[in-house]
């Protein structure tokens, strides 16, 4: 038996000693560091694990010759990323950092040099986003492919490669030699949970001219990061293309919005609230957030920006901070807080940050759209002074930048401790990794950790578990983990998975929704509908039906576009018409 790779015997030791130290306030070392970290776990700030790392630091100290815990510590070492990535070392890259705030023109500027370049890559934050640069380039004659994480669509076919490719940064080539390219939002690098992926894209991407678009409060860790990698830089700042005005009063009464204000909510609840009220006034409401379909969040949008349709106010969550192009005269805040995730996985509801603030209200008034300046308030009287201390707060400089492991580290990790259990594997690794913390942090790695133990129980290779874990999976959705547990049980037998086989799973087809309830299931029908696409390209021999799958997509989309634009005493479109529609167009193209 042994606590971390440490055995036992010698972990008796350790706990015997940081149990002294706890009874000794102050008289050493070693026991101010136990005070300090018991006071944190009795105010809720820290859990239990937290003892871990320095249980672990004094084991090695205590018993310097306990090899295991020390090869263990080495692997999960991640204070040097920059030599991950020798095909970009041996390179010297010019990188431009086009700073500036929402709606100044900072990423139209980097896209010309894309356009023009013989070759290059777009690594944007969304899928939209990633849709959008590939179908602008087409539209200017430049041949463009786009990868996402779930879909890919090639110019010239699925056996041949335009020289361009528009992607999600996380689905950036990193050993294809580009002659530009662009990594958009640059700021997502400190972001918890997928600042990993700007980081590998920054130190990691083949291109002689890097174009990196974000805020100027990243520049300082651009900067650092340029300086290890051995490049240059230069900045070109740019201002907003509009005014942005801070009102005073604030909105209070639903009676009292016009066209163009969009409010913003942190929770679906609200949305919906507010969708039956003004829906019950004769208003008619687009409504956006994150976890609905794509085209749906397109549909809504083209909605919303069209002058001609009635529909004139949008009812959104924060997800309109970065992707969709929106013409809003006014943003007004619901709320001043929101729940968010912080270090150690746990969410907790919490004020909205300076920067946070500042992006959704940026989104107010766009450069050529009928509203070119823009407003930003709150609905409630009591958040008015918070929003303007917010909008006055100057926002802090980014320091750090997310790692995440490789797949050969966990492999490492894992021989060394002599398990298959994923799930064993990320605990430890997540209580002993150690960053340059004047540069790095690891990013959050509890959603898969909590995956791999949802899945514990199914027998699979360590590399496909890992894939499994990464998928595009909340933990929160109970139905999309139970259906990522059922692929994962069949993949495991060696099971073809069939479109079929998900319709069974789904309860196919799906039904137009008139509660949130009913919108529920259409978004967890959507999900694993996407879990499926993403499986289908990292195990194709098991997720064989990619395009009749995207076919059922298609269906869901159009469900639940309706269902978003219809109000609750309207009667639902028949849904098995819906997937017969699609059936017909899916049999025409072979035809």
């Amino acid at each position: 038996m042994s606590i971390h790779g440490i055995p036992r015997a010698l972990s008796r030791t350790t706990l015997k000693k940081l149990k002294e130290a706890s009874r000794k306030p102050g008289s050493t070392l070693l026991s101010m560091k136990v005070h300090h970290i018991l006071r944190k776990i009795s105010r809720k700030e820290y859990d239990l694990s937290a003892l871990l790392p320095l249980f672990v630091d004094h084991t090695l100290i205590l018993h310097p010759n306990t090899k295991k815990i020390k090869k263990m510590k080495e692997i999960s070492d991640l204070s040097d990323p920059i030599m991950w990535y020798p095909e970009a070392r041996s390179m010297f890259r010019k990188v431009i950092f086009h700073a500036g705030p929402t709606n100044s023109g900072k990423t139209h500027a980097a896209l010309q040099r894309f356009y023009e370049a013989d070759s290059g890559v777009y690594c944007g934050p969304l899928r939209l986003l990633a849709r959008e640069v590939c179908q602008k380039s087409r539209d200017k004659g430049v041949s463009c492919d786009m990868i996402t994480g779930d879909d890919q669509d090639y110019h010239f076919g699925k056996h041949s490669r335009a020289e361009k490719v528009s992607c999600t940064v996380e689905m950036t080539n990193i050993n294809k030699i580009y002659d530009v390219a662009i990594i958009d939002e640059i700021q997502m690098v400190s972001d918890i949970e997928r600042g990993w992926a700007w980081t590998r894209a920054f130190l990691g991407v083949c291109a002689d001219e890097i174009h990196v678009c974000g805020e100027e409060r990243a520049i300082k860790v651009v900067r650092k990061l340029v300086d290890e990698c051995g490049d240059c830089l230069s900045v070109e700042k740019y201002k907003r293309l509009g005014q942005l005005r801070v009102k005073k009063n604030p909105v209070i009464s639903l009676d009292k919005l016009t066209s163009g204000d969009c409010v913003v909510c942190f929770n679906k609840d609200e949305i919906y609230k507010y969708k039956r009220l003004l829906e019950d006034a004769s208003t008619e409401v687009a409504m956006i957030y994150g976890s609905l379909p794509p085209h749906t969040k397109i549909e809504q949008a083209k909605k919303f920006n069209d002058p001609d349709n009635k529909c004139n106010i949008l009812v959104t969550t924060d997800a309109i901070g970065m992707g969709l192009n929106l013409n809003i005269k006014r943003i007004i805040f619901n709320d001043v807080r929101k729940t968010t995730l912080v270090k150690g996985g746990e969410r907790v509801k919490a004020p909205l940050t300076p920067y946070h603030a500042l992006q959704i209200a940026g989104r107010a008034g766009r450069f050529g759209s009928q509203y070119p300046d823009g407003a930003v308030t709150t609905m409630k009287a009591e958040h008015i002074n918070t929003l303007h201390r917010l909008l006055r707060t100057k926002v802090p400089d980014i320091e750090t930048a997310g790692l995440h492991p490789s797949f050969d580290k966990i492999k490492q990790f894992a021989n060394v401790m002599r398990t298959t259990s994923l799930y064993d594997v990320l605990t430890s690794f997540i209580s002993l990794c150690g960053t340059d913390n004047s540069l790095y942090f690891l990013c959050s790695l509890e959603e898969c950790r909590d995956i791999a133990k949802a899945l514990q129980n199914v027998k699979l290779p360590l590399n496909d578990m890992y894939t499994f874990c990464l998928s595009p999976v909340s933990i929160k959705r109970d139905f999309v983990v139970g259906v990522l547990g059922e692929f994962a049980k069949m993949h495991s037998k060696g099971k073809q998975i069939s479109a079929g086989d998900l319709k069974l799973l789904l309860n196919w087809p799906p039904r137009q929704a008139r509660e949130k309830q009913g919108m529920l299931i259409l978004e967890d029908t959507h999900e694993c509908i996407r879990l499926y696409l993403w499986l289908s390209f990292r195990f194709p021999g098991t997720f064989v039906d990619n395009r009749e799958v995207k076919y059922m997509s298609k269906t869901v989309d159009k469900v639940t576009s309706r269902s978003v634009s219809s109000k609750a005493d309207k009667a639902p479109v028949s849904s098995n018409q819906e997937a017969w529609e699609d059936l017909k167009e899916f049999l025409l193209d072979d035809l």
